[in-house]
């Protein structure tokens, strides 16, 4: 590696050579290759990070609401404020989840007993059983969200408020590119990579 596409951002990358070759034969100059290479450290950095729940960890930490994470993402699941949010089962949560539905009903049963979810008849079909939040799973839930945006914010709070908007716009732009990245599947790119 020559140079980091930005030296002050960059200065404990550890940017992959062969990526960077790579994006190079796609047409990228150096320095684009070489902020494709940084992108990917960071995208590593960042997976790290949410695979250790970090965030979440320290949250319910500090809210001391004897929950484990997965209560968390049980409440998640179930929160009517959530997109395609309806009447949610015990086996809607194991399938958001992709949990065993015998692991679902023991979670859900443990926020029934702490008091933080309900189980109601539905609207649709009295003969089947919904679960809806209570009174303390959605104080939690707001509780969350509010730690967890004031987090955000205070990250962001020295950059410029411009940068913050063109980032939220790239960042959305961006996270399409799993779905996107094979879709055409340009295989020659990656030929031309190996044979050069």
């Amino acid at each position: 590696m020559d140079r980091c596409y930005d030296a002050a951002m960059c200065t404990d990358l550890h940017l992959d050579p062969e990526l960077i070759r790579i994006a190079e034969a796609t047409g990228m100059s150096h320095e684009g290759a070489e902020a494709v290479a940084a992108i990917d450290e960071v995208m590593i950095r960042i997976r790290r990070a949410l695979m250790r729940r970090d965030l979440g960890r320290q949250i319910l930490s500090r809210l001391d609401s004897g929950l484990e994470l997965i209560h968390l993402d049980a409440l998640w699941a179930v929160d009517s404020d959530a997109p395609d949010a309806g009447e949610m089962t015990v086996g809607q949560v194991a399938a958001r989840l992709e949990i065993d539905p015998s692991r679902a009903s023991r979670i859900v049963a443990e926020l029934v007993d702490k008091g933080y979810l309900v189980r109601v008849a539905s609207q649709a079909d009295a003969r089947r059983i919904c679960l809806g939040l209570t009174l303390l799973g959605q104080n939690l839930l707001n509780d969350v969200k509010a730690m967890k945006w004031g987090a955000f914010s205070r990250a962001l709070a020295s950059w410029p408020e411009d940068e913050i908007v063109l980032f939220a716009r790239l960042l959305d732009r961006f996270s399409t590119w799993t779905t996107d990245a094979f879709a055409d599947t340009a295989e020659a790119p990656l030929d031309e990579a190996k044979a050069s």
